[in-house]
Formats: C-alpha cells, structure tokens, sequence
C-alpha cells in the first residue's frame, strides 16, 4: 500500500502492544505507526514482527523515534542518524514517514527555551529527511503550542504535524472534530489511547498519506537499481553499510540455508555488505568478494538480531 485516503483511521504502536494486529486491521486501521527507537541506545524489539503483521493486515507502514535530545541539536542529528539506521533494519524504507516523537519524560526535557526545543528538532528532522525519509513531528497539543515554533516548522516541512488531543476518556471508536485542537498543519490527529477498547492509540489522517522516493535522495546513475528479484524469487535491496557478528555465522555461496558454506565467520568478524533481503525468517546480507563474486550470511533471524551495524 502507498495511499490512504484522508479520513481513515489508523494505529501507532510500542513494546507496550503485542504484535499480532489483526483485530485491529479488521476494526478498520488502515495505517500503523511502529515505534522503532528511542535516544541512540533503544530499539524496539517487538517492531518487525508488528511491521510483518501490520503489513498482512494492509495497513500502510511507518515509523516513529522517541526523543531524548531535549533541545541540543547536536545530540538531535545523532539521533536522527539512529533512527535511520534503527528504520532500515526492521524495512521501513526511505520514502516512508518517519517521525519525532517530542515529549516531556523518559530522559527528554522540553522544558527548556522554545526556540532552542525547535532548533533541535529541525536538526532531527533534517537528518532524517537527508536520508529520504518524510518526516512528521509528533507531541501533544499544549506542548506544541507553547514549547515548539510550530510556524518554523511547518515553514520548512509543511502538513508535518502528528498532534495528540483526547477529547474523551476511556475506549473510543470515533473521532469527534466538534473537539478537534486548533492548530495549522496538522495531518494526524491522535484523538485516544483506547482506540475501541483495544489499548491502542487511535489516529486519523486529515491529509491523504503517501509513501514515495523522496526527491532529496540521489537519483539512480544510469543503469543502476535499487532494488531486484533474484533467481529464486526473492527481493534485495541495495544498502552499504558494516556488519558485525556477535556468534560464528556460515558464509555461504547464497542466501540459502542449503547453499554452501565457504567458510564460518567466528564472532567478531567484521562484514562490509552491500545489500540485504528478508525471506524465509532470516535477514540476509550480502559480501563482495573477489572477482565479480559474493558471499552470503544471515544477519537477524526473526527479531534476533544476530550482531551489530554500523
């Protein structure tokens, strides 16, 4: 899916859920949002297997970063390149929304200087869009109106605003807009917690949402893809980036478990890749070697990533 038409409903969704959403795909949710990270030391360990079922269940799939950067903007970019990084493992891929969440706890302070709380959050979002990705501020709607410029914001990044605003307590199905909050470029709406008794957050789109290459991304050279479907039917996608393994893993002539072995890597062992592909439970990635040829190895099985990226 890379459209949802305004007005339909969807979910956002942490550690706190479980992953299997098909009630709420079957309630009607036609999005979901998948916390991937928090600060520069916190993934979410659950968020591949909900970003499998939200995908199953059709919904459009995008990604949100928990902020601790307060308001240092330095610290913002890193955690802009985290939550990148954190966005890529579990495939939600540049071209996605990608959003900030700015709240008050859990090590972020937003108490601070409103035009220094903006300027850090620029700097997140700038990062992340650098990377391709679409960005969306998330945070409620009085910290929003008093402690971030929103104008400053929306100047840049237009219809970017994710504002959360409960009108009523308890499980609700619908949203009301006789209570929606007062603000300009909104294009979610955060209106429960308890999204038809489910204990999930529910949300509407104002806007319709869309998912796309972003034009701040490189164009392909001639001849050059991103992406391709090898000979056993499987995708890969082009990505460079190092690897490195936390137990012995079989290098292998291809990205089966029946292909094989060229050597065993012990832990340690430091892989430069240069693309990856999900398929049979297993996140593959893949080595070049000399003369034209490749290795192959699994990188995360399920949830269980199987070292660390850099």
């Amino acid at each position: 899916m890379t459209k949802v038409e305004k007005r339909s409903y969807g979910v956002d969704i942490s550690s706190f859920q479980g992953t299997d959403l098909l009630a709420m795909g079957r309630s009607g949710a036609k999005f979901a949002i998948v916390k991937t990270s928090e600060g520069l030391d916190y993934r979410n360990p659950k968020a591949q297997a909900q970003i499998n079922s939200a995908r199953n269940n059709g919904m459009m799939v995008s990604g949100y970063h928990y902020a601790r950067f307060s308001n240092n903007a330095n610290v913002a970019a890193q955690e802009g390149n985290y939550a990148v990084s954190s966005a890529k493992q579990v495939g939600i891929e540049p071209g996605s929304y990608l959003a900030c969440d700015y709240e008050q706890g859990s090590g972020n302070e937003t108490g601070g200087n409103r035009e220094e709380n903006t300027t850090a959050i620029l700097a997140f979002l700038n990062t992340i869009v650098s990377a391709g990705y679409k960005p969306l501020l998330y945070s409620g709607a009085e910290l929003m109106k008093n402690k971030v410029n929103t104008a400053k914001i929306l100047a840049k990044y237009p219809n970017c605003l994710w504002v959360a605003a409960y009108p009523y307590k308890g499980a609700t199905n619908t949203a009301d807009f006789n209570y929606f909050p007062s603000m300009e470029g909104v294009i979610i709406w955060q209106f429960t917690d308890n999204w038809r008794g489910m204990n999930v957050d529910g949300n509407i789109n104002l806007l319709e949402l869309e998912t796309k290459k972003s034009v701040s991304q490189p164009a392909n050279a001639p001849g050059e893809s991103t992406s391709w479907i090898d000979n056993f039917g499987d995708k890969w996608v082009k990505e460079d980036g190092t690897f490195i393994t936390d137990r012995p893993i079989n290098l292998r002539k291809g990205a089966k478990l029946t292909s094989d072995i060229i050597t065993t890597l012990p832990a340690g062992s430091v892989i430069k890749y240069d693309a990856y592909s999900r398929h049979g439970g297993y996140v593959w990635i893949r080595q070049p070697r000399e003369n034209g040829q490749y290795g192959y190895l699994v990188c995360r099985q399920g949830n269980t990533p199987w070292g660390t990226f850099k």
